[in-house]
């Protein structure tokens, strides 16, 4: 615990500092000040918001996040006003002193009304996401800022979404989409792709208090996103805030302990900016698990037993800092991202492997460069660049050679074995160097209200060089792993109307590899030498969308696309993933239909009703094969088909009572006739018609919360929240094969999470308390892999 004392200590002397620089620069204004942020009263942040200082002449507006700021207003006693298209109009008072910096958060309360028959609507940053011609989901988490969640677990709440994970904390993640997984969907962060940073800064790494909103786009990605999705993109959007502070500190079962420091500072003449975040996770993830133990070769019995190797800790640090609201710059930002982790590795791809010696770790340095301007030179033209370096440094060790574990922590020793625990090679202390650069420029031209041009240019370039100190003369590591990635597109996108939005795209893809590559295995004249694999793909679609009535929105969506094999596919990982430099793109045609209607029953309840249909044709689908535990290798299916529907209800009474759920029924079936063998060349697939294996095909979700004000306390929040997931069963393996009793499967699983949060004084003091899988019920995903059992979590956070 006394390194757990050292983490705190210095995260509240921090905490300390940041709040001295706060008042420090307050008494250097000579007038007082207001600022603070209006959302709606679902939470969501509100743009375009008039608040003004009643009878002075003095206001602003909100701006893209909810937020405003009034400088430079002499001492004295004001009437806020706070007033908005859609919503009542509110005030609230505030009396002033010298060099006060006065803070208010206000929530805006919903009202419609008709002008000429059209009803009027206030709207929050997320819903006009959301109204977007392109299927997405625009998730606000303002209301789940004071959770114990992070990144992973708040997807893991959209309809459409599975995030299947391999055990606790910090454990690797396969992403689910429609059916799509892995990197066929990408990750950004601010727009940023998050593959740039290796395994050093995951979904799991970041904590919900340090997100304004996710956005999933469910099949079509939008040109400015500048990737090569094959099913979909995630864009995690951190706060943006020009003046915050925000600090938290979280204890739970495991010994896990979760801390967050985030703020920014603008000052409002010069335009100077500094932004900055913290994050440290640790947990011993010494859940109890039920498993086969064994002697020697044979299984003796079974027992529920602690994980005993699977510590994971995590740090990272985001600090940027620069100019906006400038002439010449919305934003000028330089910055640079740093972040680490140490992970023990318990089990390989299933857990008939279990491992007490194996570590890896990652260490990332990321100088990154931001810089964005409307109306550039001309009314209507937008241009945006960022650019990053990203310099990764890995390690895989594995170094005790003839000594293997079983799931009590027994060792076995075998003299004279030069086998490490991974017994499909002897020991390895692998170090991987990985040097990659990402740019995106993104250029936007209105020609009109109705006419609209969009270009992006986005080029990957990945470089990797590895060593191994146990085998320095290994062959493979002789040859360099580089990897050039280039995608342009082109959108052009039609209003003819208010309520008609239609945008024609295409993508233009190159991808050009060089490796390594075992010739002529099993033969006399078997060699390693160089490769190269190269591919040039076109891709285009179209997405529109339609009011049918101001409440009714009807979506569709058509995209041919293709998705180049990534570095992780193509190299390996050093670890359980071999490499397979003959990867090649897979391609799909991703079509979505889909409807949202949102209705009242008088003014105090709230529905939202979406649903919609999924339907992917892919070829060259890249998906991963067991070789035999505990190893994987990422290979082509040649045809594969998804059918399916998704829908999700939400239902709100007054800013009291939420409800909602979603379900996702996805039919992935492989269509291809004739498989191709190395040994016996084309033959018929006896898979044909069957679903892929491993993939859930049915699964749902469904949440309940209550809020209460002012009770207990003057300006306090409560909230109580309750969280269900459930996953039918499928199967494991290939369902063709095997008797009917013998066919492996992944039962039918459910889980009930419950939150209790408490906020005091407009939101400056919160503490939650949350259970996971309250039922302690055993979980699984993956290849079999179990997930903790019941867990308790504590969270204090502070916001200034």
């Amino acid at each position: 615990m006394q390194q757990h004392s050292i983490h705190i200590k210095a995260f509240f002397s921090l905490l300390a500092l940041f709040c001295f620089a706060h008042t420090a620069w307050a008494q250097e204004l000579e007038k007082a000040s207001v600022s603070g942020n209006v959302s709606a009263s679902t939470g969501e942040a509100l743009a375009g918001v008039t608040v003004v200082l009643k009878e002075t002449g003095i206001g602003t507006a909100t701006n893209a996040d909810g937020e405003f700021e009034v400088a430079g207003i002499t001492p004295g006693n004001y009437v806020l006003q706070f007033s908005f298209v859609g919503f009542e109009t509110q005030e609230k008072a505030v009396q002033l002193k010298a060099s006060q910096r006065e803070t208010v958060s206000i929530n805006l309360r919903e009202k419609s009304f008709e002008v000429k028959g059209v009803e009027v609507i206030g709207k929050s940053a997320a819903r006009l996401l959301n109204e977007q011609a392109y299927a997405v989901t625009a998730v606000s988490t303002k209301e789940l800022q004071n959770s114990v969640a992070d990144a992973r677990q708040v997807l893991n709440r959209v309809s459409g979404v599975r995030v299947l994970e391999e055990g606790g904390l910090g454990s690797n993640l396969s992403f689910t989409l429609n059916g799509f997984s892995g990197d066929q969907v990408k990750f950004f962060l601010d727009g940023v792709p998050m593959g740039s940073f290796g395994t050093s800064l995951r979904l799991s790494d970041i904590p919900v208090n340090t997100i304004e909103r996710i956005e999933v786009y469910k099949g079509v990605v939008p040109v400015w996103l500048g990737t090569d999705a094959l099913g979909g993109a995630v864009n995690i959007i951190t706060n943006k805030k020009s003046n915050f502070l925000d600090a938290s500190y979280s204890i739970g079962s495991f010994n896990t302990h979760r801390l967050s420091l985030n703020g920014a500072r603008t000052n409002p003449k010069t335009g100077f900016t500094v932004r900055a975040n913290a994050n440290y996770n640790y947990s011993d993830n010494n859940y109890r698990v039920w498993v086969p133990i064994t002697a020697g070769n044979n299984v003796v019995d079974s027992a529920e037993v602690e994980r005993f190797h699977d510590r994971y800790r995590s740090g990272n640090m985001m600090l940027e800092t620069g100019l906006v609201n400038k002439k010449y710059a919305d934003q000028l930002l330089v910055g640079v991202i740093a972040a680490a982790n140490d992970q023990q590795v318990q089990t390989g791809t299933t857990m008939s492997s279990v491992y007490g010696g194996i570590v890896r770790n990652s260490r990332s340095l990321v100088p990154t460069l931001k810089y964005s301007k409307d109306n550039l030179l001309v009314d209507g033209l937008n241009v945006s660049l960022y650019s990053a370096y990203s310099i990764t440094e890995s390690q895989i060790i594995d170094t005790l050679s003839g000594v293997t574990y079983n799931w009590r922590g027994e060792a076995t020793y075998v003299p004279g074995s030069n086998d490490a625990e991974n017994p499909s090679r002897k020991a390895t202390f692998t170090t991987l160097y990985d040097n990659e650069l990402n740019s995106q420029l993104n250029a936007g031209y209105a020609i009109s209200p109705k006419h609209s041009l969009a270009i992006n240019y986005a080029l990957t370039n990945f470089h990797r060089k590895a060593f191994d100190t146990e085998d320095p003369d290994k062959i493979q590591n002789k040859f360099p792993n580089t990897l050039s990635k280039q995608v342009v597109g082109v959108a052009y996108k039609y209003d003819p109307t208010e309520k008609w939005s239609t945008t024609l795209f295409s993508k233009l893809y190159l991808l050009r590899a060089k490796t390594s590559k075992e010739y002529d295995f099993g033969t006399d004249t078997r060699r390693v030498a160089s490769y190269e694999n190269s591919n040039k793909s076109f891709g285009y679609g179209v997405a529109t969308s339609y009011f049918l009535l101001p409440q009714l929105q009807l979506k569709a969506s058509y995209e041919h696309t293709y998705r180049m094999p990534w570095a992780s596919e193509i190299f390996g990982d050093g670890l359980f993933v071999l490499p397979n430099p003959e990867l090649g793109p897979e391609q799909s045609d991703n079509f979505n239909a889909g409807a949202a209607y949102g209705f009242k029953l008088s003014q105090d309840h709230q529905f939202n009703i979406e649903s919609s249909f999924i339907y992917r044709k892919a070829k060259d689908l890249i998906y991963q094969v067991v070789s035999g535990s505990p190893e994987t290798y990422y290979s082509n299916l040649s045809k594969t088909r998804t059918l399916g529907v998704e829908g999700s209800m939400k239902y709100a009474w007054r800013d009291i009572l939420h409800l909602g759920g979603g379900a996702t029924f996805q039919d992935i079936t492989d269509q291809a006739e004739t498989v191709f063998s190395l040994y016996s060349g084309y033959q018929r697939n006896f898979q044909q018609g069957y679903r892929l294996p491993n993939t859930p095909y049915f699964f749902a979700n469904a949440n309940a919360g209550f809020t209460f004000r002012n009770a207990l306390a003057k300006e306090s929040v409560w909230n109580v929240n309750y969280y269900y997931n459930f996953v039918e069963q499928y199967f494991l393996s290939w369902a063709k094969l095997g008797s009917r009793d013998s066919k492996k499967i992944i039962p039918t699983q459910s889980s009930h999470n419950l939150e209790i949060s408490c906020s005091l004084s407009q939101g400056k003091y919160n503490i939650s308390a949350e259970v996971r899988n309250l039922t302690d019920a055993r979980l699984y995903d993956k290849y079999y892999l179990q997930k903790p059992g019941r867990a308790f979590y504590l969270k204090v956070r502070y916001v200034l």
